[in-house]
């Protein structure tokens, strides 16, 4: 879809059509304590390094105010991050790279937030840097924001009072549609949909801010632009206050995640970008939060259960039970449970060290109930 037409139909700028089986999108009210309802967000600015400056390890220090850091480690190596503040500069800390992204376009670069007062940033890598960059979501020109700011699915649509999740849309949360096109208009990452086979936990591994919508920005904004995908990797994003984040565009129905209303045995899910190679079939659920040494909130992962159990009854994945996933574009294969951690895919700490030790713990055992 061309950008004019997407306008033309109203998404990104009219309402978004309510989910289908009486949700809270058809009410038109969204999540208690969602704090939306603004007409416009702050576009995100973008600053790169001047060329052998990320590299050579020497301060950088972008015209914007610094308050995220990508960085693209050369070979995908270990990276460091320090900050230059009011205060000196903060102590050397590690940024995460993720074995993620589209099918066609790997990610080998992290995101680092920055403290509050940021001036400038040093990167360092033992291979070296390729290239960095600061992200600014405060302090940018207006961005006009139109659409209906909350939605919910329902467990079972046939339920009346049936369990049910809620969530900000993308308009909720300020989403920025003109970063899923080109100059010319054309859609960078048009839509695809295959049927659902499995479902795949993260975090973003980048600490979060008081507001959360704009932390959601910019990960949007580092994949959509800075990574050049033309939109975000995940299909749903999750907050410390326990807050569900729509993410991936899925199409013009407002239904998120999927093709159409879900049921199991016909769920087609919208192909994301967040485990490489092994995308079309697999729904992506991403914590807000670095889990490396530390727990997400109780109400987050309250949230990562609920979203995960309406997930598997809508669409018959079996949470605990394996799951031979082929991908129907390039036919790469894996055993996994139906629902499992990013680690289970690819080497990498995601979704951290302290929360994917403790997943079969807290996580696993609350989904049984569901479909097995």
């Amino acid at each position: 879809m061309r950008r004019r037409e997407f306008v033309k139909a109203g998404i990104g700028g009219a309402a978004v059509a309510a989910a289908a089986g009486g949700t809270a999108a058809a009410e038109g009210r969204a999540p208690e304590g969602a704090g939306v309802g603004a007409e416009g967000v702050p576009r995100v600015l973008e600053e790169g390094a001047p060329a052998g400056r990320e590299a050579g390890g020497r301060w950088v220090r972008p015209e914007i105010g610094v308050e995220y850091v990508a960085v693209e480690p050369r070979d995908g190596e270990a990276a460091e991050v320090r900050f230059a503040t009011a205060g000196g500069s903060t102590a050397w800390r590690p940024v995460h790279v993720h074995g993620g992204g589209p099918d066609g376009s790997p990610a080998t670069t992290a995101l680092a937030a920055a403290p509050p007062g940021c001036t400038g940033y040093q990167v360092r890598a033992e291979g070296g840097v390729v290239r960095s960059a600061a992200l600014n979501v405060t302090q940018g020109p207006q961005v006009r924001i139109g659409g209906r700011r909350g939605g919910g699915l329902r467990a079972d649509t046939g339920a009346p009072g049936g369990a049910e999740v809620t969530y900000l849309t993308r308009a909720g949360w300020g989403a920025d549609e003109s970063l899923r096109f080109d100059g010319s208009g054309e859609e960078i990452w048009p839509a695809e949909y295959y049927p659902v086979q499995t479902v795949t936990v993260h975090h973003t591994a980048v600490e979060t801010t008081g507001d959360h919508a704009a932390d959601v920005r910019a990960v949007y904004h580092y994949h959509a632009a800075t990574q050049g995908w033309g939109d975000i990797g995940y299909h749903l994003l999750i907050d410390p206050e326990g807050r569900v984040y729509e993410g991936r565009y899925s199409g013009e129905d407002g239904l998120p995640v999927f093709a159409e209303e879900p049921a199991p045995g016909s769920a087609e899910s919208v192909t994301a970008g967040h485990v490489y190679l092994r995308n079309s079939g697999n729904i992506g659920v991403c914590l807000l939060g670095d889990f490396t040494d530390a727990m997400p909130t109780d109400a987050a992962v309250d949230a990562l259960v609920a979203v995960l159990r309406l997930l598997c009854e809508r669409t018959g994945v079996p949470p605990n039970g394996e799951v031979e996933y082929e991908n129907p574009v390039n036919g790469e294969t894996a055993v996994q449970l139906g629902v499992s951690r990013h680690r289970d895919w690819l080497a990498t700490e995601c979704p951290g060290n302290t929360f994917a030790a403790a997943f079969d713990e807290v996580v696993r055992p609350r989904l049984e109930g569901g479909y097995r």
